[in-house]
């Protein structure tokens, strides 16, 4: 295991992280714009202002941000050649030359499509027909204008006058045009010496006519160079290099002043690939992590464990023993915004693991982008991970484009993991919510026995909630709370985005509060509906963590003692509290928690390993030994239910503050959670 002394490290160091990569690459990409360059000497795209080849200053290129600008895959040139072929009737256009696509945001994929340094077309997913679909732009029309068979219209240049952008055209001014014309068809319009895109358009008469879009009086004339990957790297070898000292030298600042050991989270992705590349710089032969959730691709546990044999590394396989299936069923299907299976196939196996192996903890070099996702636009150099104690995380490519990580990696002479070719634009579980839906559609052609495995238990989940069967087909189920784009999508569908009756897992809580019978303290009286997903017994054996328990079988009712007061609880789901009245309210919350995430407990074992003082044990759900527990609460740090069982009482505060009842009796306050657990 490499140490900061095997790195030989002066104790001078240059300045690290962002500003670092700045300072070395003056006008560089800075996180937050979204540019890149081209030289049209070369042709070929440049990550920064120069040309390491020729030494021609590039020209910029305007992205829509954020930028993570990336190579077309195999796959991606197929299906661009497809659609130039159907609707223009030319596809040589794409033959031998680099392509880039820029994500930019849609419904679903939609991705700028650069060719020889000029944005062409806009590349999406059309979600409800299953397809892709090409939206030319000025410059694709510039391109196609002498070289469309399909797709064009040309018209008269006497009949355009003045400001036409925007404009219908009209029938006069069109001296031919396809036969057929479809709502949504883009054209390539060829006006003498203007061209332009128009796009099919149904008037309010109901007949279908021609709007332009776009206006163009440059030409577009593809490169006699048909540069390679190798000529690309070549071209943007000065920048390359930089970006290697500027990570190296920001690794080795921290691990200098580091004493735990040092290992690299690989996934198999171009990331952690990338950050394996660095740190075998470090040392010749690091130590990698691959948890194996037992949703990966096949093509990645392949790839992963033949890189750690071609390049000798030595490689800890964390098999998580995946149950994904069986807690499927208790949780529903996970979501963007509800990955439970993160921390239940990935958080929980990663904790035991690193628990057992570096029990003093460890520096962990991870693939992390800033470009990834919102969540991600903030990851900074170092952090310590949360929710796995004693590990510290470095993120070194944080700052790194798509584009830049590739051309690494085929510097570095590595073949990236083959999935990629296939258009996947991230490497992870086959089934993972955080997919796009396109990608989901290829699953259907690349691995039919694993996209029928999980749209079979989508679909009977789906009956068993009364859904429309398209809220599985359209992707709807990767979602808790929809984005406003499929809010829409749904509503003009006529799709109903709410969990019908039948599958509806709802909880409910009734409160009354006031003063107890005798009229000498003050008293909460509940009761919470949930599923039970667990006996009652189940959860007696959590309540230690509030205080003192005592449990009457025989009448179905546990006592807890704690600190601030009294609970009763039982097992039909009342509970009472006597103490104090803000106590009260806070034991409310604590006990209603309590059975939630009893409830809702996956078995991960995140919580067993938290606990300082292992009072807890996890076998089918949480058992908690009073002898040990001292409520520090760090078993929560982590969980998915008991984050699920924080939004559901945070909803029920809210509710019972909108409805609230006075009476007699105190005020009475009803929350129903019609949400899945």
């Amino acid at each position: 295991m490499p140490t900061p002394s095997s790195f030989n490290l002066r104790s001078k160091q240059l300045n690290t992280g962002r500003w670092a990569l700045k300072a070395i690459m003056p006008g560089t990409f800075i996180p937050g714009k979204s540019e890149l360059f081209w030289c049209d000497q070369c042709n070929l795209p440049l990550l920064s202002h120069e040309c390491s080849t020729c030494k021609s200053p590039g020209r910029k290129i305007e992205l829509s941000p954020p930028g993570d600008i990336r190579l077309c895959s195999k796959r991606g040139r197929e299906i661009l050649s497809g659609l130039f072929a159907e609707i223009y009737g030319c596809s040589d256009l794409l033959e031998g030359r680099i392509i880039l696509l820029n994500k930019i945001a849609g419904q679903d994929r939609r991705d700028q499509v650069i060719l020889d340094g000029r944005h062409i077309a806009t590349l999406w997913f059309d979600v409800p027909a299953e397809a892709f679909k090409l939206d030319l732009e000025s410059w694709g029309a510039a391109l196609l204008a002498s070289r469309a068979s399909k797709g064009l219209v040309i018209c008269d240049e006497k009949g355009l006058k003045g400001h036409i952008k925007g404009k219908w055209l009209a029938e006069e001014a069109i001296i031919s045009s396809p036969d057929h014309l479809a709502e949504g068809d883009n054209l390539v319009l060829k006006m003498g010496k203007l061209s332009g895109v128009g796009v099919a358009r149904k008037r309010k008469d109901g007949k279908v006519t021609l709007r332009i879009k776009d206006v163009t009086k440059s030409s577009f004339v593809l490169s006699d160079r048909k540069p390679s990957i190798q000529k690309a790297i070549e071209a943007n070898i000065d920048h390359l290099k930089a970006l290697e000292r500027a990570a190296l030298s920001e690794m080795k600042s921290y691990l200098s002043r580091n004493r735990l050991p040092v290992n690299v989270s690989f996934s198999g992705g171009k990331d952690s690939l990338a950050c394996l590349c660095l740190a075998e710089k470090l040392t010749s032969r690091p130590e990698i992590i691959f948890i194996n959730t037992g949703l990966e691709f096949p093509e990645t546990v392949e790839y992963v464990r033949e890189t750690a044999r071609a390049r000798r590394l030595r490689l800890k396989e964390i098999d998580a023993e995946s149950s994904f299936f069986q807690q499927v069923n208790i949780f529903g299907p996970p979501a963007k915004d509800y990955r439970w299976c993160c921390k239940t196939n990935k958080l929980g196996p990663m904790t035991d693991f690193l628990k057992k192996s570096y029990p003093k903890g460890c520096v962990t070099i991870e693939g992390r982008r800033i470009y990834e996702s919102f969540n991600r636009s903030s990851i900074r150099s170092v952090e310590r991970n949360p929710y796995v104690p004693g590990q510290t995380t470095l993120a070194p490519i944080r700052n790194w484009r798509a584009l830049e990580v590739m051309l690494y990696i085929y510097w570095k002479g590595i073949e990236p993991n083959p999935l990629y070719q296939e258009d996947l634009e991230r490497i992870g579980c086959w089934l993972c919510p955080a997919a796009l839906q396109s990608e989901f559609h290829a699953l259907k052609a690349t691995h039919p026995k694993l996209y029928q495995s999980w749209t079979a238990w989508l679909y009977d989940w789906a009956r068993q909630n009364s859904l429309d069967k398209r809220y599985i087909d359209w992707g709807f189920w990767r979602w808790k709370s929809h984005p406003p784009k499929i809010k829409e999508l749904a509503k003009e569908k006529n799709i109903d985005l709410s969990l019908g009756p039948a599958g509806r897992d709802e909880v409910e809580l009734n409160v009354v509060r006031g003063r107890s019978p005798c009229g000498l303290e003050y008293s909460i009286e509940a009761r919470l509906s949930v599923p039970q997903n667990h006996p009652f017994s189940s959860v007696v054996a959590a309540l230690p963590m509030l205080g003192e328990t005592k449990y009457a079988e025989e009448l179905g009712a546990a006592v807890v003692k704690a600190d601030k007061g009294r609970i009763s609880v039982f097992a039909n789901g009342q509970i009472m509290i006597i103490a104090e009245k803000e106590a009260a309210e806070e034991l409310l919350q604590s006990v209603c928690r309590t059975v939630l995430r009893v409830q809702m407990c996956t078995g991960c074992k995140i919580c067993e390993k938290n606990c300082p003082r292992g009072a807890i044990t996890v076998s089918d759900t949480i058992a908690v030994d009073g002898n040990k527990c001292d409520r520090c609460q760090k078993c929560a740090r982590g969980c998915i239910a008991e984050e699920r069982a924080g939004r559901i009482m945070a909803h029920a505060a809210q509710t019972a503050k909108s409805s609230s009842v006075r009476s007699r009796k105190g005020s009475v306050r009803e929350f129903k959670d019609d949400n899945r657990l």
